[in-house]
């Protein structure tokens, strides 16, 4: 989790202070990286394999074509890494005085941005399950909203028990209970 706060939501009002921001773990996207690893492991093990068997390869392929489509099978991994990074940096929360928004980079081309109220949270609590997300400390954090507005659901969230309660103190801050 972290403390940036010059961020700032697309409508964000002039007198609304960002309180925090926080991304996604980084076990969102371990898969996808594990998999480009296993991708860039078996890139190397064709170049190394083709260095040497490379009069025989020759012989049935012109080494342009090898070249070029090897130049091509890495920069499709670097590119996917490379994105994969971008999008996953892009999913963030923004907490501020005011709202809860949940800003959702699906794809290169799709962004998901939904904003909540604090006034209008009834109800939170964060959910870690299974060894994984206990070791890594994530997990998911369920915002249940007044009204019939589904329950505001933040995925993949570093430190969520941390996080339930840093919102229950902003919510108490800034809309104490009426006494009356």
């Amino acid at each position: 989790m972290e403390n940036e706060t010059n961020s700032t939501y697309p409508g964000q009002d002039n007198g609304e202070i960002t309180q925090r921001v926080v991304y996604k773990h980084i076990a969102a996207i371990a898969l996808v990286l594990l998999g480009m690893v296993f991708l860039g492991l078996f890139a190397i093990a064709c170049v190394i394999y083709l260095n040497i068997n490379k009069q025989q390869i020759e012989n049935v392929v012109p080494a342009i074509f090898v070249n070029i489509i090897g130049f091509i099978f890495i920069a499709l991994i670097v590119s996917l890494t490379v994105a994969t990074i971008w999008i996953w940096r892009r999913n963030k929360v923004i907490i501020t005085n005011r709202h809860i928004v949940d800003i959702d980079q699906i794809g290169l081309f799709n962004l998901d941005i939904s904003t909540l109220r604090l006034e209008e949270i009834q109800d939170i609590s964060a959910r870690v399950n299974g060894v994984f997300q206990t070791a890594l400390n994530y997990g998911t954090v369920i915002i249940q909203t007044a009204g019939e507005r589904e329950n505001f659901v933040l995925d993949y969230v570093p430190k969520p028990h941390e996080l339930e309660d840093y919102i229950i103190d902003l919510r108490a801050k800034y809309y104490p209970k009426d006494n009356s």
